[in-house]
């Protein structure tokens, strides 16, 4: 499964409204199949599916995006009606990307602009107060009225329009101020496209290095930020005569390949701690999509022609339309669901029904068990999205405490108990999850895909059964909602089991263990097993 190019043709979102990201949306009425039984690859006559993850109010941004062909012909509901063929674009009359250059209402200082590819960025960093260096907090709020901090996805569509990260370098460089040197080169670039990067000075002499602020976080060490960096020139002493805190070295010497590595050429993406102070390019949030203005927080640009976000994201247009807000296969007319992307294309799954929110979930048989091959996405008062963000629950499913779980019981069972499964179903066991999890072959049970990868594959995983453990991370109860309560995304999860809860652990290859007194502390996720 090539992870690489489906990540490449269905993308990250920008910040959106509300609107576009509500899991609670209306959809399309669908015949339900027998409960608990597999799809076959012409069984289910079903003409849509509903996705509805949450109601909760988004806080942050919106997770990476991807699309899958996850066979939708042989498991996935039909559409009794066509959908439409032709590009989903809301009005755009009466916008136009800036040109020129822009004025910053707040203090009048004025901006030149670059339009490179659809994008148009500010073709010099920001300077809104005393200084043009900003820590992480203030760069959040740096850019002017209709320009937003770019994501690393945006970062990355800069990288590839110019040529590639080994080549952005020099093409994004300003063509005088950097450092040429006998012996290391000429780091001065050829500004092909306006950009202007110019490098960094703390009047010291040390301007020979430059950063930029992305408003991701580093989702694998949520106490740092991530940022798009050129590299620097190797004698740079920038980062040398900064404060240091006491924190790893390499969120403050952040080369893109080492010290001694370093390229006039190469740009890369690192993290670093949110008090380092970076410079700040904005994005414009209009879009020039084939000749016409869009707004990048509604619609998304693919081959010249504008597309509305689905469910708040970008998808692969060629492949899918959206209809209700739900992604449909253009040539199978099937329902796709974006949790999906997780699966094992090459496995054969069936399909389950919730009766109680319509929502549908692939199923998997392993050694006679048949599971539920997602996490559960079922809503209850109490349950939570990572970040609060409907978004994330899309992907990672609900997150439950063990007694919302157990659907409100006082005591841990000792056998089977539904809990908060639908109808035939049960919460998974501590005996079941016993027999299924090898921590010598954890790898068997991930899945190949990783959400908010800026870099690229954190882990190494084969999916080979198809179960698709994915790495939600977890929240601790009772400090929710604080900076510090969202840890281990990508790294960790805890599968709550009816009585008790394994925890699966990739960063430190601590392999599972499980935690055998409950006490109701930790969010964690919910697979359910079919009766």
């Amino acid at each position: 499964m090539n992870f690489q190019k489906i990540a490449s043709l269905l993308t990250i979102s920008a910040a959106l409204p509300l609107t576009f990201v509500g899991c609670g949306d209306s959809n399309p009425t669908m015949s339900a199949p027998v409960i608990g039984e597999e799809s076959s690859s012409s069984s289910s006559d079903m003409s849509a599916a509903g996705e509805s993850a949450s109601s909760s109010s988004a806080k942050s941004e919106a997770s990476n995006a991807s699309s899958s062909s996850a066979n939708p012909s042989s498991s996935s509901s039909q559409l009794a009606s066509s959908s439409s063929q032709e590009p989903e674009s809301s009005s755009s009359v009466g916008l136009s990307v800036p040109t020129g250059s822009i004025t910053d209402s707040r203090d009048g200082k004025v901006y030149k602009v670059v339009s490179i590819g659809t994008q148009v960025w500010t073709a010099e960093n920001m300077s809104l107060g005393d200084s043009s260096l900003y820590v992480y907090e203030d760069a959040l709020k740096a850019c002017p009225e209709d320009f937003h901090l770019p994501s690393i996805e945006e970062f990355k569509t800069l990288v590839e329009y110019v040529g590639g990260s080994d080549v952005a370098g020099k093409k994004l460089r300003s063509t005088t101020g950097w450092p040429n040197d006998e012996v290391l080169g000429d780091w001065n670039g050829t500004d092909d496209y306006g950009f202007n990067a110019k490098p960094v000075t703390l009047g010291n002499g040390s301007g020979t290095d430059e950063n930029f602020w992305s408003r991701d976080r580093n989702y694998t060490n949520y106490e740092t930020e991530n940022f798009f960096k050129f590299d620097p020139f190797p004698t740079s002493t920038v980062f040398d005569n900064l404060p240091q805190p006491d924190t790893d070295a390499r969120f403050y010497y952040p080369f893109c390949e080492g010290r001694n590595d370093a390229s006039s050429s190469r740009t890369c993406f690192v993290s670093g701690e949110p008090k380092t102070r970076l410079s700040v390019r904005c994005l414009s949030d209009l879009l020039n999509c084939g000749g016409k203005a869009i707004n990048y927080k509604e619609q998304f640009c693919q081959d010249g022609a504008a597309y509305d976000l689905c469910r708040g994201r970008k998808y692969d247009a060629t492949k899918y339309v959206c209809k209700d807000n739900n992604l449909y296969d253009r040539a199978t007319n099937s329902y796709y669901k974006y949790a999906w992307i997780a699966l094992n294309d090459d496995m054969e799954y069936g399909l389950y029904l919730d009766k109680r929110d319509n929502q549908y979930y692939k199923t998997i048989q392993i050694d006679g068990v048949t599971w539920f091959a997602e996490n559960l996405k079922y809503e209850i008062e109490g349950s939570i999205c990572h970040e609060f963000n409907p978004m994330h629950c899309d992907f990672y499913g609900r997150l439950y405490t063990h007694k919302q779980a157990l659907a409100g019981a006082e005591e841990v069972p000792s056998d089977k108990v539904q809990g908060i499964c639908p109808e035939g179903t049960h919460v998974a066991t501590y005996n079941e999850y016993a027999k299924l999890i090898d921590a010598d072959k954890k790898y068997d049970l991930v899945s190949e895909y990783t959400e908010d990868d800026y870099k690229g594959s954190i882990h190494i995983a084969e999916n080979s059964v198809g179960f698709s453990i994915i790495y939600p991370g977890y929240c601790v109860k009772s400090q929710c909602g604080t900076e510090e309560s969202w840890k281990y995304v990508n790294w960790q999860t805890h599968l709550i089991a009816s009585n008790g809860v394994y925890a699966l652990k990739d960063w430190d290859n601590s392999g599972l263990y499980r935690v055998k007194s409950v006490d109701d502390a930790i969010y964690g996720s919910v697979r359910c097993v079919v009766d």
